[in-house]
């Protein structure tokens, strides 16, 4: 299972992040972390990824049908899908390693920062991808999470060409 996973694009899907995303191959779903939530609909549509999960962020006017998270079950694996805001990643990961460790999660997904993170702590990957238009350190950047069996590897990588 390969996923892409994408966050805080504030309504900017460029065409050169497109063809730098679609170099890296296929991928079986996106996630989309918030902050423009249907912006997931262009890098579907135009990276032909047919299943797609999306949570709104803090700038994200969303329908009430729509959860703030989500939690998943994607190759076995229990995967929680936030945005962030809500557990208030701004100020470290604490908060949200709680909700994780609550929830027997073994990957957790956000954004809201607009920094990449990358790191398994006690057993749980924390991977935000960043933010593919507007960091606030490093480059702009997406991630992709690779699901075999039990292993589970996770990349961010650079739009910067």
């Amino acid at each position: 299972m390969r996923i892409l996973v994408v966050s805080d694009s504030h309504n900017m899907v460029l065409n050169s992040q497109l063809e730098t995303i679609s170099g890296y191959g296929s991928f079986d779903m996106l996630v989309h972390c918030g902050d423009k939530y249907k912006d997931a609909d262009k890098f579907a549509s135009k990276l032909n990824i047919k299943k797609v999960y999306r949570v709104p962020g803090n700038c994200d006017i969303a329908p009430n049908n729509l959860p703030l998270i989500l939690t998943e079950i994607i190759e076995g694996k229990k995967i929680i899908i936030t945005h962030g805001h809500l557990h208030g990643v701004k100020s470290g990961i604490d908060n949200i390693k709680d909700y994780a460790e609550e929830a027997n999660a073994d990957i957790v997904l956000y954004g809201h920062t607009h920094c990449a993170h990358n790191e398994i702590i006690d057993d749980i990957l924390f991977f935000n991808p960043g933010s593919t238009i507007s960091p606030k350190c490093g480059d702009e950047s997406f991630g992709i999470i690779e699901i075999k069996s039990d292993n589970i590897r996770s990349s961010i990588i650079s739009l910067k060409n």
